[in-house]
């Protein structure tokens, strides 16, 4: 018997994050369809995630506007929250682009605009979002962009003096993100998201991205120097408009305001402009989260089910703090630091390293990726996408729980097609999968 949450019916799962899944609902009280993102409290609050889930609660329950994704409302138990979200059923610009291997202008600038529109509002209430990629801009059934996943954002203002506050936190996707961040001296959110909306703009027009290094601390130095090329194919005025996006000072970078007045971006543009300024105390915020009881809830974390005599906890702290990065982004490091951080993909799964290793071997048979070496320790590959080759490596790591944490390291090639080909890897792993990072690093 399907299960049901206060009015909602709950249906299939449409995704599963690292502690929560997101399932398709029905309203049975008018029938309209949702997304419920349920999440489980105690894996947020045993890794102190509390706070940053209330941040993008309230962020969330802050904006209305047709280019960011709408939360209807918040549920919890004493095991669950339950986010009721607009229900999106277009998929990843990501993967659009990643089908089309680059959009042709018309349809570059209509996603644009609808990126840029909702920018504007957000930065309209004081909000920066921080982590802006076409994995996190969704497109619905009419094709209208929506903006979602502000777990890195941050509500900007002045610090009491007058000033605009100057934010201190290094995040963000490394191939996304703007030189100011990585530096630590404090940068302004706002500014940083009009350097991430011309890397996208790039990436739509080009089909690859500006910045690349086979290091990152090699893909530091470049974002930082601001040196990059174009194809022969962009015109004056793509070239001009993101010329002057990516500009390494954020004093001297375009604004919003200036992007929505350039002569490439205003061709049939009108800007349906939100005046009104919604703010909300942290007890109203409180107050809008609405207790339910746990009797018919869903079962929900996507950790495999246990025993009486078997906890969570049986992954040592390593194993756990891996899983738990897994959905969401790595704080990014500077300095010598950063050669920590490896462009990489991971997922859970079930089983021991053998078993995974088995597992995996044969789905990189049937995708024709047969390995060019197969160790204890790694196992490289080679495999054909969209008739280029990639190259790339995985390391299987047995934790302590009696599951694998597998590590998909991109080699040579282009990133978006690694992306598409490591999403199908997934999916071809199935149930075997128990939660997976979905984002390139």
């Amino acid at each position: 018997m399907p299960k049901k949450i206060e009015k909602y019916q709950l249906g299939k799962t449409l995704g599963r994050g690292t502690f929560s899944k997101v399932k398709l609902a029905v309203d049975t009280t008018d029938n309209s369809h949702w997304a419920i993102k349920i999440i489980d409290r105690k894996m947020v609050k045993q890794e102190n995630m509390e706070a940053q889930l209330k941040r993008e609660i309230a962020i969330m329950k802050i904006l209305k506007h047709k280019h960011v994704v709408q939360l209807r409302e918040v549920l919890q138990s004493s095991k669950h929250i339950y986010i009721v979200l607009e229900l999106i059923t277009g998929g990843e610009l990501f993967d659009r682009i990643v089908e089309a291997k680059r959009f042709d202008e018309t349809t570059a600038r209509k996603y644009f605009q609808q990126l840029i529109s909702g920018i504007e509002y957000c930065h309209s209430q004081g909000i920066a979002h921080r982590d802006l990629k076409p994995e996190n801009l969704l497109l619905d059934g009419e094709d209208v962009l929506k903006i979602s996943d502000f777990g890195l954002s941050a509500l900007s203002g002045n610090d009491g003096s007058g000033q605009q506050k100057m934010l201190m936190t290094t995040c963000g996707t490394p191939n996304y993100v703007a030189p100011e961040v990585l530096k630590e001296k404090g940068y302004d959110g706002k500014k940083a998201d009009v350097w991430s909306c011309g890397v996208i703009l790039y990436v739509m027009l080009a089909g690859y991205l500006p910045f690349e290094d086979d290091t990152m601390k090699g893909l530091f130095a470049k974002i930082e120097s601001g040196k990059f090329s174009y194809p022969p194919h962009f015109t004056s005025a793509q070239t001009e408009l993101i010329s002057r996006m990516l500009v390494v000072d954020p004093e001297k970078r375009i604004t919003v305001e200036q992007i929505m007045e350039h002569k490439w971006f205003k061709v049939g543009f009108k800007l349906d402009r939100v005046t009104s300024k919604i703010s909300l105390t942290e007890k109203e915020i409180d107050a809008s989260v609405k207790s339910t009881g746990d009797v018919t809830e869903v079962q929900s974390s996507t950790q495999p089910a246990q025993n009486s005599q078997t906890k969570v906890n049986t992954l040592n702290a390593f194993d756990l703090a891996s899983m738990l990065m897994m959905g969401s982004m790595n704080p990014l490091m500077s300095s010598d630091a950063s050669v920590k951080i490896k462009r990489q993909t991971r997922f859970m799964a079930k089983g021991k390293k053998q078993e995974c290793q088995t597992a995996i071997v044969s789905k990189l048979d049937k995708m024709k990726a047969k390995p060019t070496t197969k160790g204890d320790d790694e196992i490289k590959c080679m495999a054909t996408v969209n008739q280029a080759a990639i190259t790339f490596s995985i390391k299987i790591e047995e934790t302590s729980g009696g599951f694998s944490v597998v590590e998909v390291r991109r080699g040579k090639g282009n990133i978006l097609d690694y992306n598409a080909f490591y999403r199908t890897l997934v999916n071809e792993m199935g149930s075997l999968v128990v939660s997976k990072e979905i984002s390139t690093k």
